[in-house]
């Protein structure tokens, strides 16, 4: 039996974008757990509609389709989530994809993409949110930003320096954020997870990058979603003079 954790999160509006990833998925779960209504967010909405049932909250559930590379998507499930729930304090930005090869080799295309929904998207994310979230601050309540970032800001992953690049940018996107907005009351955080059991590294296509994601799977016992949830959740479950403002969440046997 999984160990429960005592975050409490009753009276809060979350919105988590990436839901059907296998991360934010984890994430939504924690959420509901601790007592938060989850808008879930998702460019798929009958992987939505097949998520929202699963998690068996009808009530504190609302699925919404966007891709986070359009704004104008992203202002519509922004302004239907707010006719659903009335308001939102907590916004978890769980969106990414990785491509990897030799840097001779890559193909600047790919390049695009992942810097469009990794980077792009989240910045359009943020900000279409970052309004409610700034009167929820200045109402006196909890306010929350989190990005899931990746240990690739930190690593020098040969074959993936773009990736690695981009997760760098929103590593400090976020420390420049936190100064922004922490004296308004709106807590921005960075959570950074290392190897992780998703499809996050399923279709690389070059044989280097294909080769480091297989080492990992022959030597590394992954990381739960659902266990990222739980950080996720506890993080935003802290007191509000208090924040918990990068954490990188590693496997044990990951050095």
């Amino acid at each position: 039996m999984k160990p429960s954790f005592p975050f409490h999160l009753n009276g809060r509006t979350a919105v988590v974008i990436g839901a059907t990833s296998g991360i934010g998925t984890g994430i939504c779960q924690a959420l509901l757990g601790g007592g938060a209504s989850v808008a879930l967010v998702a460019r798929d909405i009958n992987r939505l509609k097949h998520l929202e049932r699963s998690l068996e909250a009808p009530r504190r559930t609302y699925s919404v389709s966007a891709d986070i590379t359009d704004t104008f998507q992203l202002t519509q499930a922004r302004d239907a989530i707010i006719d659903h729930f009335g308001s939102i304090d907590l916004v978890v930005i769980s969106t990414g994809i990785m491509v990897g090869s030799p840097f001779e080799d890559a193909i600047p295309a790919d390049w695009v993409s992942m810097i469009d929904v990794n980077l792009h998207g989240l910045l359009y994310a943020a900000q279409t949110f970052s309004s409610d979230l700034i009167s929820a601050a200045d109402a006196g309540g909890p306010s929350d930003l989190i990005f899931i970032g990746s240990l690739g800001s930190h690593v020098q992953y040969p074959n993936f320096s773009v990736f690695t690049a981009v997760s760098a940018a929103i590593a400090q996107l976020s420390r420049t954020l936190r100064s922004e907005y922490g004296r308004r009351g709106l807590r921005v955080h960075n959570i950074e997870p290392g190897f992780t059991r998703t499809d996050f590294g399923r279709n690389l296509n070059h044989e280097a990058a294909r080769a480091h994601w297989r080492h990992l799977e022959e030597t590394i016992t992954p990381l739960d979603p659902a266990d990222l949830g739980r950080i996720v959740a506890l993080t935003a479950a802290m007191p509000t003079g208090l924040n918990i403002a990068e954490m990188v969440v590693l496997p044990t046997e990951q050095d």
